[in-house]
């Protein structure tokens, strides 16, 4: 079929190449109708935690991303003399020049004889004063000015820092579309290079350089069409780029050289397309499924952001197969001959499969000697991954230079009341149901009382914690109570805020989630409890009961897909070990790098627990891309072991012949994933560089030595199949 589709592409190749300009265009027009993507540093809206921040968000008035803190630091002057209160206050009005109404500005001058007010606004060493600005405006309507909230306010005389979980988020949602930028200025350049150095011909280099360009509209425009109806979120747009990069000149690269292969044999254009789309062409379609496996199960984490991460990769990959399998034969049906035109004068190289025979028959001389020490070496590097530390992320996965995380971090070593972790409890009314009942009231208030002893609550303050309240008409509440009931209350829910003593994130925090929980669940009103520790509580729960399926099928489906295409019992299942062992390998590093602080410095990030989604996104893609180098090289041996029956010669001639490609196959992706490393978000840093380890570990050891000796030990027994396939017989099959 696939042979035929060759010979179709070469007879109706103008009108292909229309159709990829059309297809194009028409990615352009999806892109320009815009996104509807949702915030990724937030939980997903599918669970409790999500679910409450979302019902804040479109129901009350002023919620935290209303609020921005700015920072008055002074050398010499302390907060209380005249000059410093002065020179705060000329700063502040910057702020009439920000097209937002501003709702309230709170200063330690407000009450400068409250000691807990003092202590909230004013730091211990009296040189820092922290003033906090609520703004009126939807959440969107703030992020548009944010740059002008960060910029109104100026001081000649003092450093003046900015923070606010709306500037973090501002902040998140740029430096993500930098690091994609920084990505493909790094990876791009360094592509073509080795481009070049593998095919030593421009045109031929620039070939799949145009499959990547083409996918990544298509695959963007799919992702914003999605959008609609998929939850997804900017990372999406990311993976596609990681991934679809990659994997595009990746499989350019094999069909291009298998089609340049086809015309030195003697072969005319038409039946080297022909033959490039049944060999090179079958591959990389069981490579795509195998990788499309791989984040298949990213789906099934939904109480995440992965099945967005999933969806982007997953449309990188369907558009680098697309673009491979009709545009690219299409160009190369109009190049023909002309492939090996403006050569490139690089030395040396040519004999590099050369050098794959000759070693592979080194190790097969002697298998068990090199098997053995290098399973040894990889179990030895997946060690460190026993003492993993998992956590939902937080402030600390941004850069550590990073205006608004100093900020943030400032208020909360220097500020003693400055409460950083607050859990809201978010009360969803029945409809028709009258905030102002005293019966509602009585029946929150023992939730409050409850929550309220819970080790870690600090208080549980509310209007609706007080039922003697309603006994009297709303005009005759105390103001404090009236303006909490104002920013907190509306038709359909309420907002309790809990200060807690624990950092977001810590095992007191999250057992204080728990023990809460045990309160807000008997209670007869529908109460949900948010924050970022309570994502993380519900996401560990969900983590621990789905990666059990979600491992078992990826690794059946996966050595299905590879029975097919080599039809053997023991290849399909010698792969999936050996991919295990090197993402084993990679998971170990990430832990000596990213938890334990090896190259902090010059990665520039603060050394912390993984972030949780990092072991399965990184299992669920690299899984699928060491698969993608297997399968491709597994198609050359099975392709000499059908012409030879010989399986020794079968595996030195099979990697003889993909040799070179794997190399720079290997050595893009590591190129591509590289540009990540340098991210200044922490779990696109750790993917970047888990990935590039795991394909840098399979293309080396895996490839050079464990494939070749386990092969050599499992002899003719590798080409096994039961009979009941209902295929050909391959040679040796028994």
């Amino acid at each position: 079929m696939l042979s035929r589709a060759g010979r179709s592409v070469h007879r109706n190749r103008s009108l292909i190449i229309a159709v990829s300009l059309a297809s194009i265009l028409f990615s352009v027009v999806l892109i320009s109708q815009g996104n509807e993507f949702e915030d990724g540093n937030s939980p997903p809206t599918s669970i409790e935690s999500g679910r409450a921040l979302e019902l804040v968000n479109e129901e009350l008035p002023i919620v935290s991303t209303n609020s921005v803190s700015y920072i008055f630091t002074h050398e010499s002057l302390e907060w209380d003399e005249p000059d410093f209160e002065q020179e705060v206050r000329d700063s502040l009005k910057g702020l009439e020049s920000v097209s937002l109404d501003v709702l309230e500005i709170s200063l330690a001058y407000d009450n400068p004889n409250d000691p807990y007010h003092l202590a909230r606004h004013v730091s211990i060493d009296g040189h820092r004063v922290a003033a906090f600005v609520s703004f009126n405006g939807t959440e969107e309507e703030i992020s548009k000015e944010v740059g002008a909230i960060k910029e109104a306010v100026e001081s000649n005389e003092m450093e003046i820092l900015v923070s606010g979980s709306l500037i973090i988020d501002s902040d998140f949602d740029r430096m993500l579309k930098e690091d994609q930028i920084r990505a493909e200025i790094i990876g791009i350049p360094l592509s073509l290079i080795i481009l070049l150095f593998v095919f030593r011909t421009v045109v031929a280099s620039l070939l799949p350089m145009a499959v990547a360009m083409c996918m990544f509209p298509l695959a963007t425009g799919l992702s914003y069409f999605v959008s609609k109806w998929f939850s997804m979120t900017e990372y999406s747009v990311s993976m596609i780029t990681l991934i679809g990069l990659a994997v595009s000149i990746d499989y350019s690269l094999f069909m291009v050289s298998r089609f340049r292969e086809e015309l030195r044999k003697g072969q005319d254009v038409e039946g080297a397309l022909a033959t490039m789309m049944d060999t090179a062409g079958r591959a990389i379609l069981f490579s795509g499924a195998t990788v499309a496996v791989g984040l298949c199960t990213l789906f099934y984490f939904s109480a995440t952001h992965m099945p967005s991460m999933g969806m982007g990769a997953f449309l990188a990959v369907f558009g680098a197969l697309i673009y491979s399998l009709t545009l690219l034969p299409a160009l190369l049906s109009i190049i023909g001959h002309g492939i090996d035109r403006l050569p490139v004068p690089i030395p040396g190289g040519r004999d590099e499969g050369r050098f794959w025979e000759e070693f592979s028959t080194r190790v097969m001389k002697n298998p068990v000697g090199w098997l053995v020490p290098s399973m040894g070496f990889l179990l030895l590097l997946g060690v460190p991954f026993l003492h993993v530390e998992l956590t939902a992320g937080g402030l600390d996965t941004l850069p550590p230079d990073l205006e608004s995380r100093q900020a943030y971090e400032i208020l909360e070593e220097e500020f003693p009341a400055f409460t950083a972790s607050v859990v809201p409890l978010v009360i969803v009314f029945e409809e028709g149901q009258d905030p102002f009942s005293k019966s509602l009231s009585t029946d929150i208030a023992g939730m409050c009382e409850g929550v309220a002893t819970v080790e870690g609550v600090i208080g549980v303050e509310h209007p609706l914690c007080n039922p003697s309240l309603f006994d009297t008409d709303f005009d005759q509440w105390p103001e404090g109570m009236r303006m909490e009931w104002l920013t907190t209350v509306s038709d359909s829910v309420a907002m309790i805020n809990v200060p807690i003593e624990y950092p977001s994130g810590s095992d007191e925090a999250e057992q204080l989630i728990k023990d809460v929980r045990m309160f807000t669940s008997s209670n007869q009103e529908e109460v949900l409890v948010g924050s970022w520790t309570s994502y993380e509580v519900d996401m560990k729960d969900h983590l621990r009961e789905r990666i059990p399926v979600a491992l078992a099928f990826v690794l059946l489906v996966t050595m299905v897909l590879v029975w097919f295409q080599v039809h053997s019992v023991l290849v399909p299942i010698k792969a999936v070990f050996m991919n295990i062992l090197s993402i084993s390998a990679s998971f170990g590093l990430i832990v000596v790098v990213f938890q334990d602080g090896f190259l902090a410095g010059p990665l520039n990030f603060t050394p912390q627990p993984l972030d949780l989604m990092v072991p399965p996104l990184v299992f669920g893609i690299a899984f699928g891309l060491s698969m993608d180098y297997e399968v491709l090289m597994l198609s050359r041996i099975h392709e000499s072991w059908l012409e030879t029956g010989d399986n020794t010669r079968a595996v030195s001639e099979g990697l003889q012949a993909s040799g070179r490609l794997i190399t720079g196959a290997a050595a893009i992706m590591i190129a591509v994933f590289s540009g990540f490393i340098f991210a200044d978000v922490m779990i696109i840093k750790s993917i970047g560089f888990a990935l590039a380890v795991a394909v840098f570990v399979d293309a080396t050891i895996v490839r050079a030595i464990v494939v070749p000796s386990a092969m050599r030990l499992m002899g003719r027994a590798n080409w096994w199949s039961p009979s009941f396939s209902g295929a050909r017989k391959d040679k040796g099959d028994a």
